[in-house]
């Protein structure tokens, strides 16, 4: 083996590299097909061996990841008038992060691949559209446009899988396919190559020409597979199909149905951790209904088992929040709580944690309404929880001046509120389209926390804070996803916990603040 990997490295020392970038991916592509393909761990520990040689071979290789592409092109800017302010040829330059138009005349223009708000492109020309209304267009690429085009969706769609916070634990990528998507009507939205990958709570579609699409499995409807073409179908009535996958179909489909059983083993796992004594068809029917992070009204959970939302209080109290839930559920619609359960972003190191969604809006609610309270918790004891949200810290929050701001990992759970409907609606709406409101809110609200895994900074960072470089993927992810911007958009305030006689009060200065205030996007920033 040491031989053949001598007389490898020999060989490729003595090649013409004209373009090394391309030979260098090629072999590197190679030699990862082949470890993806052995099942004997020294096999493979020879094949890495051998790669590394490649990398060693030429020095400058090693860097090779900061200049993915270079091409000539022209390009035009426009501003948001759609007047020229700028055009001519340049050599356009694409790496990891960036598109940067180094020009015949002038300085650079520099983009990130999160500049750019939408993408269009046809008979040979590309259209990418800038925040205020901009828009930069590029032609004149000649025979390397589907290449430019394809390594720039590839690049920028790596980065977007991060800052639309689709990335979780990865089982396997690299499935090849040809896809086609259907909106709710069944009307085309968008077809073309795409790469496939799976991962521990959805599938990912990377498209070569568009951006990242990201199917939860908590919301697969349905699958259904013949002639080697496989169909999914949503619960919001979305159709993906896959085809042209070659001998990758059964293991894609294998996987895929793997992925999607253990999460739900894991969902039954957690109902019956709430409820031992409950039957293996209502645990299958709760699970399904509560599939990672799903909501349900407490009316379908006790249609189903009364004792499981027993059990439900019961965890409340052990978490500490009896007095906090009581007060809230003093005021609530009771019949229209929601509830769910989520494994944290850590996995196994959190655990699962609980959710509710409390509505208030009873009469006995009076000025208190008019309001939805989210709340969570988790199921482990105080004393094993961990968690990597609400880590904001007092100095970042608001420059050392706001104390109710500091929160640490093991006093930082707070309850979040958001307005209904607008105040001057609400004291003339009945309650039967209250209802009707909050359905629709409840299911956005469910949506978009999926969408962002139920992190909660996306949702209370003020609009300084979020331009603040740490909070970059959290920006562009809110501009991208409407269920998230509406969730910000009702966003109240929060209350961290400390004491009940300090939460209870800081409630209810906010639902008061929310009663008279005129302005239906006014913020409580100290609770």
């Amino acid at each position: 083996m040491s031989l053949f990997g001598e007389t490898l490295k020999n060989s490729i020392k003595k090649s013409n590299f004209k373009n090394q970038y391309f030979k260098y991916k090629l072999l590197r592509t190679v030699f990862a097909k082949i470890s993806d393909i052995c099942t004997n761990i020294k096999l493979k520990k020879k094949v890495s061996y051998l790669l590394g040689l490649i990398l060693e071979f030429k020095p400058e290789m090693r860097n090779i990841g900061e200049k993915r592409m270079e091409t000539e092109l022209y390009y035009k800017l426009f501003d948001a008038q759609s007047t020229i302010k700028s055009e001519g040829q340049a050599k356009a330059v694409l790496d990891d992060k960036y598109l940067t138009l180094n020009l015949e005349f002038g300085d650079p223009l520099f983009y990130s691949y999160t500049d750019f708000l939408g993408v269009s492109e046809g008979d040979y020309q590309i259209n990418l559209f800038l925040p205020l209304k901009e828009k930069l267009h590029l032609s004149r690429l000649g025979y390397q446009y589907e290449d430019f085009l394809r390594e720039f969706f590839r690049l920028r769609n790596e980065l977007l899988l991060k800052y639309l916070l689709m990335e979780d634990k990865l089982i396997q990528g690299s499935f090849k396919a040809q896809y086609t998507c259907f909106d709710s009507l069944g009307q085309l939205q968008h077809k073309g190559s795409c790469e496939l990958r799976i991962y521990e709570t959805a599938v990912v579609v990377l498209p070569q020409k568009n951006e990242p699409i990201r199917i939860p499995y908590c919301y697969i409807k349905q699958v259904t597979k013949g002639d080697w073409k496989l169909i999914i179908i949503d619960d919001f009535g979305e159709k993906y199909e896959f085809t042209q996958m070659g001998e990758n179909f059964d293991p894609f489909t294998k996987r895929l149905a793997e992925a999607n059983s253990a999460l739900t083993r894991r969902s039954q796992e957690t109902v019956k951790e709430i409820v031992p004594e409950a039957d293996p068809a209502t645990v299958q029917k709760l699970a399904a209904l509560l599939k990672d992070g799903k909501g349900a009204k407490k009316q379908q959970i006790e249609s189903l088992s009364p004792q499981f939302w027993k059990r439900i209080v019961e965890k409340i109290k052990d978490a500490g929040l009896e007095k906090e839930y009581k007060f809230l559920d003093s005021v609530a619609s009771h019949e229209n709580v929601y509830f769910g359960t989520k494994m944290g972003l850590m996995g196994t190191l959190t655990g699962s944690y609980m959710w509710l969604l409390i509505p208030l809006y009873n009469v006995k609610a009076g000025k208190l309404g008019n309001a939805v309270a989210f709340e969570a918790f988790n199921i482990k004891k105080e004393s094993e929880e961990e968690t990597e949200e609400e880590t904001i810290t007092e100095e970042d929050e608001n420059n050392q001046q706001d104390e109710d701001e500091k929160e640490t990992s093991a006093s930082g759970k707070a309850t979040y509120f958001f307005r209904l409907i607008n105040e001057q609606d609400y004291v003339k709406t009945s309650k039967d389209e209250l209802d009707k409101v909050l359905a629709k809110f409840a299911e956005n609200f469910n949506r978009g926390m999926i969408d962002i895994n139920f992190r909660r900074e996306p949702i209370f960072l003020t609009e300084d804070m979020l331009n603040k470089p740490k909070y970059t993927a959290y920006r562009y992810a809110i501009a991208k996803m409407p269920q998230v911007k509406l969730l910000r958009k009702h966003f109240i305030g929060r209350v961290t916990h400390s004491n009940f006689d300090q939460w209870k009060s800081s409630v209810t200065n906010l639902l008061n603040f929310n009663s008279n205030s005129q302005d239906n996007t006014e913020k409580l920033t100290r609770k």
